[in-house]
Parts: structure tokens; sequence; C-alpha cells
């Protein structure tokens, strides 16, 4: 699916209009635009130009155009390279007046109307499609503020997230039943199971094989329903969930789905089963994006996995200071991967520096491998704080040879490696909570260690 990518300010007089020949998906749009009079009194409401919009071959491509005449009146067509959710915008005199998202599907008829200045009004975009779309869209909105105003709050428990959760997963599985067959009603059916996984498994379980194999959220549904199964039924149950899935699913779908068989194996310790269907989804899909994320699956299965030896290394800190994995033997290092402008560490950057402050560096070093490789950027990441730790500004960005080795894709990454120098655990993406578990875990060993030495 195509989903909106909206762009300010766009000058919709430089881009082409698509010829519509390998446009296949055609609607119907007409509509009006008016100005208050109180703005404007003169009753001339010609020249709003309405376009919806695309891209091709990486640049601005519009689908379907009008321009208003002096009752502000328009009709036109939109021509789609598939259905979906495209940027919809409306300008006057060279000046963006509105800008959304409009739903495209083949045969659809869509009304669009507004009265300009909107104020805080949204375009009035109407069809069974669109008001599928703008309800799902404002159910992920309530959920995402009653989340916040939550969390925010601070004083919650599990319980109450687990009843937000509970209360918008019913919200968007009505979606599904009042608009049936929407792209909005799809999207809502499939994330109203999905955002269940660890909450309500029994549900996620009773619920999956009631969404199509080609919904457009298949992978996200697979995960979730693999997860819950894992837990409520065991890991083959699990690989027979998604080996189902799989045959079932069309070709552009097969391979995130043999993806998780991947990460299914791996969970299991079944590697070499692993590298097999990871080496079977390059084989069969070699054109599709899955391929290079097999590719770097089989990396990490065959050399980034617990109880490995890591990757040697040897990093020059900012402070001049030697870092290699034969000189850090001896104290676990928390070898982690992050850049500056990162929102996600950004957000954990407080947490992160607590920890690397609290360990004991004769046990532990914690060093940091900025990706970025803007040399200001990484220097300005230093100008208001110092960080605790070792902080390595490289340039080379992902490129460089210590990110090539441990197979850096995801930031953060952060790589716990033992006083061997063998790999712990690897934490991608929002994994900071599991490492400070694993941290507390091993110094509490160390703990109950000296105390029955210091006993005997």
């Amino acid at each position: 699916m195509i989903l909106p990518v909206l762009v300010a300010g766009m000058l919709l007089s430089l881009t082409a209009c698509g010829d519509g020949g390998d446009y296949p998906v055609r609607s119907h749009v007409k509509g009006s635009f008016s100005v208050r009079a109180e703005v404007d009194s003169t009753g001339d409401h010609a020249g709003f130009r309405v376009s919806v919009l695309g891209q091709r071959d990486g640049d601005v491509d519009t689908l379907g155009t009008a321009v208003t005449g002096r009752d502000g009146q328009f009709m036109f067509e939109v021509r789609a390279p598939e259905p979906g959710i495209y940027p919809i915008s409306v300008e006057r005199n060279g000046t963006q007046l509105a800008l959304g998202e409009f739903v495209a599907v083949d045969g659809d008829s869509v009304e669009v109307s507004a009265v300009f200045p909107t104020g805080a009004r949204r375009l009035r975009i109407v069809s069974g499609e669109n008001a599928a779309w703008t309800a799902y869209r404002n159910a992920k909105t309530q959920h995402n503020y009653s989340m916040a105003a939550l969390i925010g709050g601070g004083d919650y428990t599990p319980g109450d997230l687990e009843q937000v959760i509970t209360q918008t997963s019913t919200v968007l599985w009505n979606i599904h039943g009042t608009y049936e067959g929407t792209i909005g009603g799809d999207l809502a059916k499939a994330e109203s199971v999905i955002m269940l996984e660890g909450w309500n498994d029994s549900l996620v379980v009773a619920r999956y094989p009631e969404i199509s194999p080609n919904n457009a959220s298949i992978v996200e549904l697979a995960r979730a329903a693999r997860r819950s199964l894992a837990r409520l039924e065991g890991g083959e149950a699990a690989l027979s969930l998604l080996r189902s899935l799989q045959a079932a699913a069309d070709d552009e779908r097969k391979p995130g789905i043999m993806a998780e068989i991947v990460i299914a194996y791996a969970d299991s310790n079944r590697t070499s089963e692993a590298v097999e269907t990871a080496s079977e989804l390059r084989r069969l899909f070699p054109e599709s994006p899955w391929a290079s994320w097999a590719s770097r699956a089989t990396y990490d299965l065959e050399n980034l996995q617990p109880g490995m030896e890591a990757p040697a290394f040897a990093l020059l800190d900012k402070e001049g200071v030697e870092l290699t994995s034969s000189n850090q033997l001896g104290r676990f290092v928390i070898l982690e991967f992050f850049d500056p402008l990162e929102p996600l560490y950004q957000r954990e950057l407080a947490a992160r520096n607590n920890i690397a402050s609290k360990i004991d560096e004769r046990l532990f070093a914690y060093v940091s491998v900025s990706v970025q490789a803007d040399a200001a950027i990484n220097e300005a990441f230093f100008e208001e704080q110092e960080h605790p730790g070792y902080f390595v500004l490289d340039g080379g960005g992902l490129e460089q040879q210590v990110a090539r080795d441990f197979n850096i894709n995801i930031i953060p990454t952060r790589v716990l490696i033992d006083p061997d120098g063998r790999i712990v655990a690897k934490y991608t993406g929002p994994a900071l909570d599991d490492l400070e578990a694993d941290l507390v875990s091993i110094i509490n060993s160390f703990n109950q260690m000296g105390a029955y030495l210091e006993g005997r």
C-alpha cells in the first residue's frame, strides 16, 4: 500500500500529471470550495486547485487535479497505480491552504469540500473508503492521546494500560464491522489483534484466523500471532501457524512471513533450520527487500549468536583512549551503536546515562559508537552535557568496520560481551530495559558470589 508522504509547501506547478497508462485505479471526485463571507464577500470562489499526489521514479506525480470556477465547483478523475492512501492538497494563488489524506480505490466516488479559512477543521472527504480511513485514524489518535495522558500522569498500573489497549482494540475491531472490505477497515481489524499481543494472547490466537492472509498488515499479524501462540502452546505450534500463513499468502507477503519463520527457528535455537529458511527466502525472492534482510539474518545466525566469540574491534574514543577486544578482556563490555539525532536514543538518553554512571568500571565498560557521519552533530552532542562512558566518534557512519562486523542496521543497538569476549545478548531498538535487567542479574550474581566467599 502507498502511505502518504506529506510535503509542506509542495510546488504543484512543477509536477507532471501521470498519463494513467499503467495506473489502473480510477476514483471519481467532485466537490466545491468556498470562502467565508466575512473574509471575501464577492462570492468569487474561482482559482482553488485541488490535487491528489503520488510519487513516480522519486518525483512527485499528480494523479488527478482540477481548478474551481467562480461557483467553486470542480470535478476530476484520480488515476493511481494501486489502491492506497495518497496526499490531497488544495492551493490558491500559489499558497497551500489544506493538506489531507485521500483513499484511492477503483470505482470509488468521492466528494471533497471545504470553507476557507478552515481553521482547525480538515478537508471534508466523503465516501465509504474515506469514512473508514477517518474512523481508523481517529481511533489511533484517541488511543495515543489516552496512552500519553495515562503515562504522563505517572500513577498507573499495568491493568490501566491493558484497559486502554483493550478499549482501542474493541473500537478498531468494530470499525471493520462497519466498513468491511475497505482499506481502513482491513487495517483496523488487523491492528485490533496485533495490539493485544502480550496482553490477551488467547484472543489473538482466536481472532487471527479471521483475517485474510493477504491483509496489508499480515506480516505484523503473523509476528503477533507467533509470539502469542508460542507463549500459549510452544514454539512448534507457532511454526505450524507461520507455515500455514506462508502457504496461503500471495507472493508480495510470503517473504515477510518467511522472515518470521527464520526468527521463530532462531528463537527455538534451531540455527541450521533458520539459516536454511533464510537461504530459501533469498532464492525464491531475490528482488524483494526481504532478500537483503535474509542475508543480514544469516550473518547474525552464523556470527552473532549468544555464546559465540564477538567480532574483534579496535577503537579510539574521543579522549584518545584505545579500546580493543583484547584489552577489554576481563570485564563485560556494553557495545552501543547510536545516532545523536535518533528520537528513540534521545528518549532513552537519561536512562542510558543513569546505567553508565552507576556500573562498576572494574566489571563493565560502556562503549558507545556513533553511526552519525557528521562531525558537527557528534560534537554538538557533548556541548551542553558530558555523557558517562567511552564515546567513539569515527565519522564512518554505518560503513565503519565495527558497525559492519556487528551487522548494525537498527539504531540504537547494544551488544553485551562477557569477560571472555563472547556475546551474551544483542538488544535492538527499544530494548534498554532488557539490557538493564540483564546487568542487574549479572551484578546480583557477583554480589552473591562475594557474600559466599566472605562467608567461607
